[in-house]
């Protein structure tokens, strides 16, 4: 019989989001987002009939989050209705053994509801109507390692007949990026051959494989739950796995993400270049979105106006918006006339300039040529 399992990782419960604390109503949304979005990942694992609800590390941002949000985690991952909750510490919130104020507070707050911390290197034994099932959790001792946790898997007894699910926190080879080998790096050679139907991995915040992947994959990485910037260029997801003694026979990928991060990056050189902008921007889910606006260019003085106008309805109808933008000022015949003598040589070459329709930067790369001259 297959067990159902709901994978998630990288939740980061207690991100501060200090970049947005002149913005307290954006910073409580991205805030309780953190907490709304767990919630959506425990309402899809009851929606399945999960047995199992597997945390893959990084619950919580930092060993030092708020006793208050640590509680409210308890009880929203109370509120799953399978077998157990499993919760394995990640390089966040690492488990630095007994002394661990987060975790003391975490088990405090579960008292004997079914969920477990992962916290040691041993086996974790289940039986789901008569199937057996053995979890082998690799939890992270510290925020940083250059060595895999994962060694003691492949040694261990595994019998038939049982279904082998490993858990574990770190970079993966050629998954991402750990050049410095300082996150508990693990060689995809090594996780398939540790003898487990198939790993259950946190760390990086892209989805691996494509859901649309065939076979039995050997490993599943969900990803970041909901986005937290704009560096996480998905919805937020989570798994729904099926899996029996030989594998994963069936997954589906699960978007739990209620924000978006969004950067656009444009060049605006017409009021043309400026309506694609406004076009860009309404295809976008605005109350849910935070945008960031990178946008560069040369404009005139009224297009610059329009710039600014649409910057304002922006700002009134998304979530946030960031503007990191350098639009210069486009050379026209009424700036020269500030800039240089009417008479002057160099202000007829640039009016003469202006009008070369085929060489449309010659005029501007002319007057920035005057200006190094000192002219």
């Amino acid at each position: 019989m297959p067990i159902r399992i709901v994978h998630t990782a990288d939740n980061h419960v207690g991100i501060a989001y200090q970049r947005y604390a002149g913005e307290p109503e954006v910073r409580g949304r991205l805030v309780a987002e953190r907490i709304e979005a767990l919630k959506r990942v425990v309402a899809e694992a009851n929606a399945r009939q999960a047995h199992f609800l597997v945390v893959a590390g990084d619950l919580f941002d930092r060993p030092t989050v708020a006793q208050r949000d640590v509680k409210e985690v308890v009880a929203v991952l109370a509120g799953f209705a399978g077998t157990d909750v499993l919760v394995l510490p990640g390089n966040h919130d690492f488990y630095e053994g007994p002394q661990s104020t987060l975790w003391k507070t975490f088990r405090d707050a579960v008292g004997n509801r079914a969920i477990r911390v992962l916290s040691q290197p041993e086996v974790a034994a289940f039986e789901v109507d008569g199937q057996h099932v053995k979890f082998y959790p690799c939890p992270c001792p510290s925020k940083h390692g250059t060595e895999p946790l994962i060694g003691w898997v492949r040694d261990a007894a595994k019998e038939a007949g049982t279904i082998h699910v490993g858990i574990a926190h770190g970079n993966v080879e050629g998954l991402g990026m750990d050049q410095e080998g300082r996150y508990f790096n693990m060689r995809q050679e090594d996780l398939q051959s540790a003898g487990v139907a198939t790993w259950l991995l946190g760390h990086i915040h892209v989805p691996s494989p494509q859901p649309n992947a065939g076979g039995r994959p050997v490993l599943f990485m969900p990803g970041i739950h909901t986005p937290d910037s704009v560096k996480c260029r998905h919805p937020g997801h989570a798994w729904y796995l099926e899996v029996d003694t030989d594998g994963v026979n069936r997954f589906e990928q699960l978007t739990n993400g209620g924000v978006r991060f969004t950067r656009l990056e444009q060049t605006l050189r017409s009021a043309a270049d400026i309506d694609a902008l406004r076009r860009s921007c309404a295809a976008l889910p605005a109350a849910d979105t935070v945008l960031d606006l990178q946008l560069t260019g040369r404009l005139g003085a009224n297009d610059r106006a329009a710039v600014e106008t649409l910057l304002g309805e922006l700002k009134e109808r998304f979530l946030s918006v960031t503007d990191d933008s350098s639009i210069e000022h486009e050379l026209d015949a009424e700036m020269l006339a500030t800039t240089y003598p009417t008479d002057s040589l160099q202000y007829r070459m640039l009016v003469k300039l202006l009008g070369d329709e085929q060489h449309p930067d010659a005029a501007w790369l002319a007057h920035e040529l005057f200006g190094k001259l000192g002219t």
